[in-house]
């Protein structure tokens, strides 16, 4: 008899604890599993990331839920470094939550640098640039007395400066005659600048006086100006030093 209430009891215990066991799987299903179940199908608007700044990009992708994925680095002429150039998958786009957002990120244009073609003929120095991924958007003539006719003098931009690919490079040839620099007279003597825009085949136009503390008779002020393209019988107008008071 005690034995059959022991054997009763136990398949009462065994009982309760199956269906507080199962009880549990359920609360737990319920209450964790299920809600991430339903995380997960749940799904997102991509934002539009292009033109952002990358890290205000990746932000955004956090705080949409979303995940950042591969992020390239591309080259870009029209979009400024480190801002978005696109996106995959594509702004607009509904997608699950969680789901990865690659970027590609400006890393700017191309710079190439001018090459020196100082002293090449028209036609290699074309070619050098051209093979630089540079073009040519014209040539000038510039007066160099000490380099043979149709050699190249300089670039514009000049030969070592950075610029964008593309970009179009104006080729200064040796000639005869035709543009040349304007000399540099600033601080030199009247007479001694005088002899320079003679000696250079240059017209010196008006001279004025201006109060200064100056040798007076030293130039304060040219136009054209230093380094500024002038040709033969153009017109050099200065200003030079005078005593206090004196016009």
């Amino acid at each position: 008899m005690n034995q059959r209430r022991q054997h009763r009891s136990h398949k009462l215990r065994t009982f309760l604890i199956v269906v507080l066991a199962v009880a549990l799987v359920i609360v737990v299903l319920n209450w964790l599993v299920m809600p991430l179940v339903v995380e997960r199908g749940r799904e997102v608007v991509v934002p539009n990331l292009v033109g952002v700044d990358r890290f205000a990009a990746e932000e955004s992708i956090i705080k949409a839920g979303l995940a950042l994925g591969e992020v390239r680095s591309v080259s870009n002429a029209t979009m400024p470094p480190d801002r978005i150039v696109a996106q995959h998958p594509e702004p607009g786009q509904r997608v699950k939550l969680g789901r990865q957002i690659h970027i590609d990120v400006s890393s700017g244009g191309s710079r190439l640098k001018v090459p020196h073609v100082e002293g090449l003929n028209l036609a290699r120095a074309t070619a050098l640039l051209s093979e630089s991924g540079l073009s040519v958007a014209g040539v000038e003539s510039l007066r160099s007395p000490t380099m043979t006719p149709g050699q190249v003098v300089s670039t514009r931009p000049p030969a070592g400066v950075q610029v964008g690919e593309g970009d179009r490079i104006t080729i200064q040839i040796a000639s005869r005659s035709g543009n040349f620099p304007m000399p540099n007279l600033t601080g030199m003597n009247l007479e001694a600048a005088k002899g320079i825009v003679a000696a250079q085949g240059l017209f010196l136009g008006e001279v004025k006086q201006a109060p200064s503390d100056e040798p007076t008779g030293n130039v304060l002020v040219q136009y054209p100006e230093e380094g500024m393209t002038v040709r033969d019988l153009d017109t050099v107008s200065l200003i030079v030093a005078a005593k206090a008071g004196k016009r």
